[in-house]
């Protein structure tokens, strides 16, 4: 197998359009990263908010304490359970908001696993495509250094990846960020350090 790549940061999300945690290791199933975009804030309708209508989302910083999940919302106490930070997310953001959990796929929009390489980041021409993410911080799950010479991750659509223990299957381009989106063939553990194979 040749290496196309090693996985230089991963990163859970554990409330869709919230801040993110760099992870050194992460159990990988068919929803994505284990704990990735469990949670949603979602309003009246039931219909989640994202940092897109609503970016001050990513303000708020969330952590799973003992499995339970904790927010620290501005303005309010730090290390809210979810009732109360669903009040305190209501205030500050000045409309009724509840938060919702998913545990068999999470909240993502496209497909479980989002990643980027550190070239994209510095890529002249990608950042002028990107224009819904922070280039610097895309928010994706696996950041990748690429081996010289093996070309670009957005060259991988259609392919079958190994990453870690898990074996992935990259399905797409992102319209508007960088990157690619793979699904997950395979569920295994993927390590920071871990080469990514083809």
């Amino acid at each position: 197998m040749t290496t196309l790549a090693r996985v230089a940061q991963l990163w859970v999300f554990p409330v869709k359009s919230m801040a993110g945690a760099a992870v050194d290791s992460a159990d990988v199933g068919p929803a994505g990263l284990a704990g990735d975009r469990s949670w949603a804030v979602v309003d009246g309708t039931g219909q989640p908010v994202t940092a897109a209508a609503e970016p001050r989302l990513r303000e708020v910083m969330p952590r799973i304490e003992h499995r339970d999940l904790r927010l620290d919302v501005p303005g309010a106490p730090p290390g809210l359970e979810v009732e109360s930070a669903a009040e305190a997310l209501s205030d500050w953001l000045g409309r009724p908001l509840h938060l919702a959990f998913r545990d068999d796929g999470g909240f993502v929009d496209v497909a479980p696993l989002h990643m980027v390489s550190t070239a994209s980041t510095a890529d002249a021409q990608h950042a002028e495509e990107c224009d819904t993410c922070d280039v610097a911080a895309p928010r994706a799950n696996l950041v990748l250094d690429l081996e010289p010479g093996t070309g670009s991750e957005r060259d991988w659509v259609g392919r079958s990846l190994r990453a870690g223990t898990a074996t992935l299957s990259v399905v797409r381009l992102p319209k508007h960020c960088l990157g690619v989106y793979a699904e997950v063939r395979d569920g295994g553990l993927v390590t920071v350090g871990d080469p990514i194979l083809v």
